[in-house]
């Protein structure tokens, strides 16, 4: 009986709290009709920012590459990087429509621009910004990073780069390039134990390797400059 009584207080209580939120809704309709329009608002415009504003971005992006573009390939790299009356440089493409898929890649030209003219203050900052899952300008543009370290004596940098590089390529066409260029750094920095590893992973790894095929002068200097 006692436990009847318990029961029937228990759903009284729950029917008092939905009462209470009933009430709530109810006293409140509006406000919530009112925040609910204003989240669907907010979603919309979102997506018509990323669908409408930005495909537009990018087609403007798009066109302004092209003569950039052009001008890399000529190896004009001034004119690429800062343009001129007739071109707009990466520089700017990347100021105007950084948000967009081109001004991303606009970056990495950018970044090779600045290691061209030997801006590599520049170079490192317009490589971090730049990003990509593609299994090759993604390694490339790591090592490319190392590179630019390497240039401002930043060693320890410059190693991690291309070890990073040669871990995201994993490939024996490209891993080989990246792990001997961190050997070198590594014996500029007299750690020769870290530059042997570094050979050697290049011989017992990627034994295919056009790399492969010297290495062992490499190991074998790093041993006796130990």
């Amino acid at each position: 009986m006692a436990e009847e009584v318990q029961n029937q207080d228990q759903i009284e209580k729950i029917g008092d709290s939905l009462t209470k939120v009933e009430r709530f809704v109810e006293d409140n309709k509006k406000t919530l009709l009112i925040v609910v329009a204003v989240i669907a608002v907010l979603i919309c415009g979102f997506f018509a920012y990323k669908n409408l504003y930005l495909n537009k971005q990018q087609e403007k992006a798009l066109a302004a590459m092209f003569p950039a573009e052009n001008q890399f390939r000529v190896d004009s790299f001034h004119i690429a990087l800062y343009g001129n009356e007739n071109v707009t440089g990466f520089v700017d493409i990347i100021s105007e429509y950084g948000r967009t898929k081109a001004g991303n890649t606009a970056c990495y030209y950018a970044g090779c621009c600045a290691m061209k003219l030997g801006e590599y203050e520049d170079a490192v900052k317009y490589l971090k910004k730049f990003s990509t899952d593609d299994p090759i300008l993604e390694p490339l543009s790591i090592g490319l990073l190392g590179d630019a370290y390497c240039e401002l004596q930043e060693y320890s940098k410059a190693v991690a780069k291309y070890q990073k590089a040669a871990d995201k390529a994993d490939s024996e066409q490209m891993s080989p390039y990246f792990l001997k260029k961190a050997g070198l750094v590594f014996e500029e920095m007299g750690k020769f134990d870290e530059a042997v590893k570094m050979y050697t992973k290049i011989k017992e790894d990627y034994s295919g390797s056009s790399e492969a095929g010297s290495i062992d002068k490499y190991i074998t200097r790093a041993n006796l400059r130990k």
